[in-house]
């Protein structure tokens, strides 16, 4: 969710000076927001039996990672892309959408590998404090019940899961991104 939303801000960063300067503020107000204050303010919203707060927080995590990828990469975009858009007669959306991400398509893959991480280490944190279920819910659990191997076995299929998604999707995605890579 987090990275549809960051490039949606994309789309709009590239419209208007004064959406650009919004939307660096934007990013810079996600960016100081402490995890601890969202996961708080989203149980209290939802309720702990939500399953929604740890999803939301996580995708609050990932934006400003994201979004930072985007705005870096769109600010650094070659203006030869904007000259053979024009010259092709490409409207705004088909800019973007055809000529600007894909060149960003290699940033961006290393921003989602790093955004992924930082949501799944944030998640297990907003399920610990205000979740029925997940893996930071089951090693909260057993801290409780003063359980050390049950923290150690749910924490280490934290770390597999996250090996998984690494290896077999974020790698390929941007390995399959690079081919998307400008040469100057």
């Amino acid at each position: 969710m987090g990275f549809g939303v960051a490039l949606l801000l994309g789309l709009l960063y590239t419209l208007h000076p004064v959406l650009r300067e919004a939307i660096r503020a934007l990013n810079t107000v996600l960016q100081s927001i402490s995890v601890l204050i969202w996961i708080v303010v989203l149980v209290m919203v939802f309720g702990v039996l939500s399953p929604l707060p740890p999803i939301l927080v996580a995708s609050l995590v990932a934006l400003p990672i994201v979004l930072a990828a985007v705005v870096a990469g769109l600010d650094s975009s070659s203006r030869k892309l904007a000259e053979l858009a024009t010259m092709l007669g490409a409207n705004k959306l088909q800019y973007y959408r055809d000529f600007l991400l894909p060149s960003l398509a290699p940033s961006l893959a290393g921003a989602t590998r790093s955004a992924l991480g930082a949501a799944l280490r944030i998640s297990v944190v907003a399920e610990a404090f205000g979740s029925s279920g997940g893996i930071g819910y089951m090693i909260a659990n057993y801290y409780n019940l003063a359980e050390p191997r049950g923290v150690f076995a749910w924490g280490t299929i934290l770390v597999v899961v996250m090996i998984l998604l690494d290896k077999l999707l974020l790698e390929p995605l941007e390995k399959r991104a690079a081919r998307w890579s400008i040469e100057a």
